[in-house]
């Protein structure tokens, strides 16, 4: 009898199991959607745009007027605001009073997490193709020469660092929602970012530790092994604060994990990069 109890068990979990796969990646795309429509990004967008008209249009090519620059700050620019819309999608069923209805739901609040996150990947992809499309016209416009450093218009920081650090922003306003689910925290969190990476950035240029920040300056002047180290350093700082965010509802196995692994990836790559 216990063994027909358990072939029955094992042979549910088998079934469960890719049920709520597919539940948590439908649930993604549809937070996806939600994501990238939403105003704080579709804002932010639209400003990076229209910062960046009036110089593409500009007949002055003095170095104050070089634009290379401007796919950086855009990149930058539109992470706080994925960082806030990812915020505010995360508190949307707390706002409007639906919390309990989604915890009566197949899916834990564990797995909405996980697809929530995921719901980066269309952002990070949205990104890549704005700043392709930025490229092109700052090109055409004769204005791709070169940055305010003095290399090509379009390094591996705008390909690769401004959507892995959009991902990783995405990926904090959702812990910050699981653990301050308040809507004031996701401003304060972005005031508080983009005073650090401002004052990072002043306080020494060619500092060693700076390239543990998030948005390493001196990720342009990197060669192919530096940046990978630092690729992979943002990976495992999006597994620690995932899994951060996972642990609001129990020390889960899972949770573990992706803690665990995280911190491993990020302190082997953080001392490699701060001895090279």
């Amino acid at each position: 009898m216990n063994a027909a109890v358990g072939v029955h068990t094992s042979a549910v979990e088998v079934i469960v199991r890719p049920m709520q796969t597919r539940a948590v990646v439908a649930l993604a795309r549809i937070e996806g959607r939600r994501l990238i429509t939403h105003p704080a990004v579709v804002v932010t967008v639209a400003l990076a745009i229209l910062q960046g008209v009036p110089f593409i249009l500009s007949r002055d090519a003095t170095p104050e007027h070089d634009v290379g620059w401007l796919l950086q700050v855009s990149a930058l620019f539109i992470s706080f605001g994925a960082l806030l819309a990812a915020n505010l999608v995360a508190l949307k069923s707390r706002r409007n009073g639906s919390e309990e209805l989604f915890q009566s739901a197949p899916l834990s609040p564990a797995a909405r997490t996980i697809a929530l996150a995921l719901a980066a990947v269309g952002l990070m992809a949205l990104l890549t193709l704005f700043l392709l499309v930025g490229d092109y016209f700052i090109r055409s416009a004769g204005k791709g020469a070169a940055t305010d450093t003095g290399r090509s218009l379009f390094p591996m920081f705008d390909l690769v660092q401004g959507p892995l650090v959009a991902g990783l922003f995405v990926l904090i306003g959702i812990a910050v929602a699981r653990w301050f689910p308040r809507a004031l925290a996701g401003p304060v969190v972005v005031v508080g970012l983009f005073t650090a990476i401002n004052l990072a950035e002043k306080a020494a240029t060619d500092a060693a530790w700076l390239r543990l920040t998030p948005v390493d300056p001196a990720f342009l002047d990197h060669g192919g092994m530096l940046a990978a180290l630092h690729v992979a350093y943002l990976g495992g700082l999006a597994a620690v604060i995932l899994a951060v965010a996972i642990l609001r509802f129990g020390w889960t196995r899972a949770a573990r994990a992706g803690l665990v692994g995280g911190l491993g990836i990020a302190a082997v790559t953080a001392v490699f990069q701060l001895a090279s």
